[in-house]
């Protein structure tokens, strides 16, 4: 079942809702530069990186440590300006999503709604030839996955783009439908699986020798697979 939000979401579901729309960006800037389409790949990609970017501040803060009283209350200061940036970028992605999804669907030659994981679309034409419009399979895990989700989790594809055909469009809608509400900020199943996966793997930071950057890299892996 799709997650529904009737409350306001904790930071948690922020980020994994951004990890999801970063996955399947990164699939749409995949498929792109692979057939020579660098500025479409370039815009995607960029989005990608600004999402993941914006949940990673309040991520690098709780790694850094959490014993005060005043570090819990940077963290959760930081965590509300995630979820502020989220919410501007979740609007303007929702307004554009419909464009965005028909226009990888005729790059592609396919129609969402006729994509299944259990159904896939014959990529021949009547006399058995490849159809030249269709640059990918319509079997492609990739395509299947950006439109629909992981097979265990349809509920994370792009689909129409539209909100009222659900998947991600719709899950996001409601996430910003709920952060209209006075109500306090609840855990969820997703919040607690992304704190438990941060915490199991204490954010694997990898320390690059003779540069004072650190990268947090978290391997995202949502129920179901992705």
């Amino acid at each position: 079942m799709p997650q529904r939000y009737s409350e306001r979401a904790p930071f948690n579901d922020w980020w994994y809702w951004s990890e999801c729309l970063v996955k399947r960006f990164l699939t749409m800037e995949e498929i792109y530069r692979e057939v020579g389409e660098f500025d479409r790949a370039a815009e995607i990609g960029g989005l990608a990186k600004k999402l993941k970017s914006n949940c990673m501040v309040p991520v690098e803060a709780m790694r850094k440590g959490m014993k005060t009283d005043a570090e819990k209350a940077e963290v959760k200061r930081l965590e509300e300006a995630a979820i502020y940036e989220a919410a501007q970028m979740f609007r303007e992605i929702l307004y554009n999503f419909p464009f965005m999804s028909s226009s990888i669907q005729e790059f592609l030659g396919v129609k969402w709604d006729e994509l299944k994981w259990d159904d896939p679309v014959e990529e021949l034409d009547e006399f058995g030839n490849p159809r030249k419009k269709k640059r990918r399979s319509s079997g492609d895990v990739r395509i299947l996955e950006l439109f629909w989700g992981p097979q265990a989790r349809q509920d994370e594809g792009i689909r129409s783009g539209k909100v009222e055909d659900g998947g991600l469009p719709g899950i996001l809608n409601n996430l910003m439908m709920a952060e209209k509400s006075s109500s306090n900020r609840q855990p969820t199943e997703y919040g607690q699986f992304m704190q438990a996966a941060a915490t199991q793997q204490f954010l694997n930071v990898k320390k690059v020798e003779g540069n004072k950057n650190k990268a947090a890299v978290i391997s995202f892996k949502p129920p179901g697979g992705i």
